[in-house]
């Protein structure tokens, strides 16, 4: 059975002199260290959902649990020093260091010295900032990029098992926006938060949820894994929302060993190695762009495991029944 972290149990939010509700009666369970995006356009009630759950919103009606207990049983403070919050303006006190900055939360819950300078330095390493060079530098001598990265490290800083990011990447440029989104899947696979993550970008969403929530108007449309809603969408705001008909965005969400076959024959010298958690759509880019209509999936020690062909892509691209496992 799985163990959930945060439940919502028929959560309504309206605040005061609005028409109609942010949130109508939503229920929903976030299993224990998953990662789950929450996609909407402004307006639909992403960002006021995932307020309530450090409770910067209050729900009108309904009880959300944060590992059983409901949140408004638990003194805010407390609350708030178990949950890591990442928001897009990050927010770093200007007049202290990076050091400063990360070891605030650590401090209040009554670490030691020796138990902070260690863990300052095991999240600037993790977020691949050297700790000789930053330790000491000012939010304003980083670029948006690391300020970002320091953000995401302030907010890990107690060892919370949850995390709440809201549109932590929306004012990064492109570039640097994919950086972080690999470190964050990164992190997770090393950390195993739970996380909720509020986007308005379908890719972002795709790429970094193990579940997707998509809202509108207030109200949860469908909440799936990303190959479930890309093939198997809920209705048709979750089709358009999605372009679900993108057959590229399809090979996105599939893995080389997912959809790769068995090595018959011998192996052409001309047809490229893949690994097996290359994204099909690159595998595609591979095949395109190379001289054999075929690539070579190989495992970590680079012996071949499977062979993926273009006949092979052009079914998986057009199923409506394709596995990410």
């Amino acid at each position: 059975m799985a163990n959930y972290s945060i439940v919502f149990d028929q959560v309504t939010k309206t605040f005061p002199k609005a028409a109609k509700p942010s949130v109508y009666e939503t229920s929903l369970q976030i299993e224990e260290g998953s990662f789950v995006t929450i996609l909407g356009a402004s307006g639909c009630g992403k960002t006021t959902l995932l307020k309530m759950v450090n409770r910067i919103h209050e729900p009108t009606s309904g009880r959300i649990l944060v590992q059983g207990e409901d949140v408004t049983k638990v003194p805010i403070t407390e609350l708030r020093r178990k949950i890591g919050y990442v928001i897009q303006q990050i927010g770093l006190f200007p007049h202290m260091t990076i050091e400063e900055n990360i070891a605030t939360v650590p401090r209040i819950l009554g670490w030691d010295e020796q138990k902070i300078n260690e863990r300052i330095t095991f999240l600037l390493e993790l977020v691949h900032l050297s700790p000789a060079d930053f330790r000491k530098r000012y939010p304003r001598q980083l670029s948006g990029g690391q300020q970002q990265r320091i953000g995401l490290a302030r907010a890990m800083a107690g060892n919370p098992s949850i995390m709440l990011m809201d549109e932590p990447f929306g004012a990064i440029d492109a570039i640097t926006r994919t950086s972080l989104q690999d470190e964050m899947i990164n992190i997770q696979k090393q950390l195993h938060k739970t996380i909720l993550f509020v986007t308005h970008d379908i890719d972002e969403a795709l790429k970094l949820g193990d579940k997707i929530v998509i809202m509108n108007n207030g109200v949860i449309q469908q909440y799936d894994t990303p190959l479930n809603i890309i093939t198997n969408p809920a209705n048709e705001f979750v089709s358009r929302l999605v372009h679900s008909e993108d057959v590229l965005q399809r090979l996105s969400l599939l893995t080389a060993e997912s959809v790769m076959t068995a090595i018959t024959g011998s192996i052409d010298p001309r047809e490229v190695k893949v690994g097996r958690e290359e994204n099909v759509k690159k595998v595609l880019m591979h095949i395109l762009n190379g001289a054999a209509d075929s690539v070579v999936v190989v495992d970590s020690n680079q012996t071949p495991v499977g062979r993926i062909s273009l006949a092979e892509l052009k079914i998986h691209g057009t199923s409506k029944s394709v596995s990410a496992s």
